[in-house]
């Protein structure tokens, strides 16, 4: 007997019974799973067909406008160039200003008011402002108000359509229903501003190539997730490209000019994107830290060398402290209330925060202020009946102070706000040093909003004195503007490296002494193993997104015109089974056949990774025709 994709389902039924689908133009529900018999075992060095794997660098075809949004944890916004502009200088990239008390900026908070109908109020500063001047008179209570929100893709395990978001008042919502209204309001925003620029300017969807970014640590579901939320805020999927922050933040700094001059005194771009230069990228974000590692061909593209990495060590986590220290000095009952009666005032204190967190300079012996509303003052005077400054005083030794409305904390204290952000980097970065294959970088390349602070940088400097440490102008908008680049040229990354190994559950022959008894299924009177892990890449390696790739061939039964199969990811290069504690269900792939297929012809499937969506190729050799697949990874 041939070995065969998929399990048994719970009925115990052979694959016979379990083939029959009938031909639709969309995904059909599948009420058992399909089998597919593989012509060769696992490890086989039967060569099957070659097949082009790199989808992303095929496409996109170039569009007239190339438009990016990055929805950050902490701030989002857009970018967008015209394709004569980036034909005639790259950098010639817009963006929009957002205003605020304070000025402008390139990017608006994560915030958004939906109203009691869950329609788009208003985002960003406007949101914010919105939002407090409801909550002054009580009237915000039927309202949507969500904020910081993007992690919680990140930390959500077993990620679905289902997952929901509370909003800052317990409320909930259907989490892709909140990334589809920010995506669609930064869309449409970004629209209506390109037609502000020309009357004339007529868009047809084709005309346009949206890009949106996502951290090079998010697992596949959450980046299927972002993808389906930019669809089903009217990004057709196929004028859909989504970049990696680090990557694209990488591709934006290649041409970013640096204040050193040549003998003649013209302005040069960094010297670390010349041919054979290995460089690390640490994308410091409000939400994450991703890290990747990219070395320069001669032809001047990149390549990555070791597979994206970091953690939830962002701006955010130097807010929880923050949060930590007002729980510490008001106490949790006094803190906790303030939080839930006077939400407004709360998102006003972290806003200032946030603007000292960046600009703070070490080695001053000021203390930091701080203003604190009102409320907070009069509800714990209310609840404690204590002096604050007593309070204080016994606590900290002058280390903090509250005058009038102002929180004054010393320069100490605020820096040990940073110690476990800034110390789970300098270790995640060191460990990565340490490996074989980043060997020889001697660049860091600082970018994202965290980066800003002067703390961090000044960290990250002292820590590696024996390396480069570049830290571009506007970092906080190089991985928005990267975003663009890439749409116009997905062809400069040309490898990059696998983050987990990848395959598809399958049963093969039982074999005593070598097969796991517990996996031990009867079919048709012949003995199975079932949930072996058929490794289609591996986790680490190195794939080239300019050759071809081998798949592997599958028979076809008779009568068949779907199959499912079950997509795994594991953290280790040789999982055995599926069910291995270090392996992931990603989801479905629906198979189609195509009509003309015969019993006994082959399929040759592939699955790759680009690095940024992992993808499926399936072709009949004898007709030449390509099956049509369909993902279902949060299904």
């Amino acid at each position: 007997m041939g070995q065969c994709l998929g399990r048994l389902d719970s009925g115990g039924r052979t694959p016979q019974h379990s083939v029959n689908f009938t031909p639709v133009a969309a995904p059909p529900p599948v009420p058992c799973r399909t089998y597919l018999q593989i012509s060769d075992p696992p490890g086989s060095t039967s060569q099957g067909e070659q097949l082009t794997t790199n989808t992303e660098n095929q496409g996109p075809p170039t569009r007239l406008l190339v438009a990016a949004i990055d929805l950050g944890t902490t701030f989002s916004g857009y970018a967008f160039s015209f394709r004569h502009e980036y034909l005639s200088d790259r950098l010639r990239i817009s963006t929009n200003l957002w205003p605020h008390n304070n000025g402008m900026s390139m990017k608006a908070p994560t915030s958004i008011l939906l109203d009691p109908e869950g329609e788009v109020k208003a985002f960003g500063y406007e949101a914010i402002k919105t939002f407090g001047d409801l909550a002054e008179y009580n009237q915000h209570v039927d309202y949507f108000f969500f904020n910081k929100f993007k992690m919680n893709l990140y930390q959500q395990g077993g990620l679905s359509t289902d997952f929901k978001l509370h909003d800052i008042s317990g409320k909930t919502m259907l989490a892709v229903d909140v990334f589809t209204k920010v995506i669609w309001y930064l869309k449409q925003h970004l629209i209506n501003r390109v037609k502000s620029l020309d009357s004339r300017i007529q868009l047809a969807p084709e005309d346009v190539q949206w890009v949106v970014t996502v951290p090079a640590i998010w697992d596949d579901k959450a980046k299927f997730f972002m993808r389906k939320a930019a669809e089903k805020a009217g990004i057709e999927g196929r004028n859909l490209t989504l970049a990696l922050e680090p990557e694209a933040a990488s591709l934006y700094c290649r041409y970013i000019p640096t204040y050193r001059t040549d003998l003649q005194g013209n302005a040069q771009t960094f010297d670390i994107f010349r041919p054979n230069t290995k460089y690390m990228v640490v994308d410091l974000g409000g939400g994450t830290v991703d890290i990747t590692v990219h070395s320069v061909l001669e032809s001047g593209a990149l390549e990555e060398v070791h597979q994206p990495t970091g953690g939830y060590w962002g701006g955010s986590t130097v807010d929880n402290e923050f949060c930590a220290l007002l729980v510490c000095i008001f106490g949790t009952d006094v803190y906790q209330e303030f939080q839930e009666k006077f939400t407004a005032d709360v998102i006003d204190l972290f806003q200032e925060f946030d603007l000292k967190k960046r600009t703070f300079e070490p080695g001053k012996d000021a203390p930091l202020s701080i203003k604190l509303p009102a409320s907070l003052i009069e509800l714990y005077k209310m609840r404690s009946g204590e002096d604050i400054q007593e309070v204080l005083k016994n606590k900290f030794d002058q280390e903090i102070k509250i005058k009038r409305d102002k929180l004054q904390i010393s320069p100490q204290v605020f820096i040990r706000l940073f110690n476990k952000s800034i110390s789970s980097i300098v270790n995640h970065i060191q460990s990565l040093l340490e490996k074989n294959t980043v060997s020889g970088v001697s660049v860091l390349l600082l970018v994202g909003g965290y980066a800003e602070s002067h703390v961090v940088r000044d960290a990250i400097v002292s820590h590696f004195p024996n390396l480069q440490i570049i830290h571009p102008p506007e970092s906080s908008s190089t991985v928005l503007k990267g975003a663009v680049l890439f749409g116009h040229d997905p062809k400069a990354i040309v490898a990059r490296v696998c983050k987990y190994t990848y395959g598809i559950a399958m049963m093969v022959p039982y074999k005593e002494g070598v097969s796991d008894p517990s996996k031990k299924r009867v079919i048709n009177g012949e003995e199975i193993c079932d949930d072996v892990f058929d490794v289609h890449l591996r986790v680490g390696e190195q794939v080239s997104l300019s050759e071809n790739r081998t798949g592997k061939q599958y028979n076809v039964q008779s009568g068949q015109t779907h199959s499912l199969l079950e997509v795994y990811a594991s953290s280790v290069p040789n999982p055995k089974y599926v069910t291995e504690n270090w392996c992931t269900r990603l989801g479905s792939l629906v198979l189609e056949v195509p009509p003309n297929t015969q019993a006994n012809d082959k399929i040759v499937v592939l699955l790759y990774y680009s690095g940024t969506e992992l993808g499926v190729s399936a072709l009949n050799p004898r007709t030449k025709q390509e099956t049509k697949t369909y993902f279902d990874f949060l299904g």
